[in-house]
């Protein structure tokens, strides 16, 4: 068994979304302390809902939700958990893998034949150690793909032969 997702995931969703608060909070508390929200609440909060439109936009195009807290290979399957949630996901169930890049951050997205109580893909950012090397995380994507593609083939293999 290995982990092969990025080992502080949670940590680091925790801290966008602390981030988010802190700003929004940092642009708010002027505000409200010295009662300006009170007398002019127009001019106020207008902005404070523009950012935090703008996290709520930024969070969705990234797609954070979705990211799996850990990933672990155990040869046969994968052990996959995300906020709370563990599935097992046996490679004759994964269709494909590939790696995409958002704002210059690897990630794995593995599709799914089918739904599980974690959805129809997997998306988990790999270890630290191959954040740098492109390379790398393409050759984890690819080794995935190919022994699903193998599970796969041999799960409809005739019994006989």
């Amino acid at each position: 068994m290995q982990v092969i997702s990025f080992k502080d995931t949670i940590l680091y969703k925790r801290g966008i979304w602390l981030s988010a608060a802190a700003l929004v909070a940092a642009v708010a508390a002027p505000s409200v302390i010295d009662g300006r929200i009170f007398s002019e609440p127009i001019v106020q909060i207008v902005p404070i809902c523009i950012l935090i439109g703008f996290w709520i936009y930024f969070l969705q195009k990234a797609r954070l939700f979705s990211i799996a807290d850990e990933v672990v290979d155990c040869g046969d399957h994968l052990k996959v958990r995300r906020a709370g949630t563990e599935a097992v996901i046996r490679f004759s169930a994964i269709a494909s893998a590939e790696v995409t890049t958002d704002f210059r951050i690897h990630r794995i997205t593995v599709h799914l034949r089918e739904r599980t109580k974690i959805g129809n893909r997997i998306d988990f950012w790999p270890r630290a150690s191959l954040w740098g090397n492109i390379f790398a995380v393409q050759q984890l994507a690819l080794s995935l793909a190919e022994r699903a593609r193998l599970a796969g083939a041999s799960s409809q293999s005739p019994a006989g032969t």
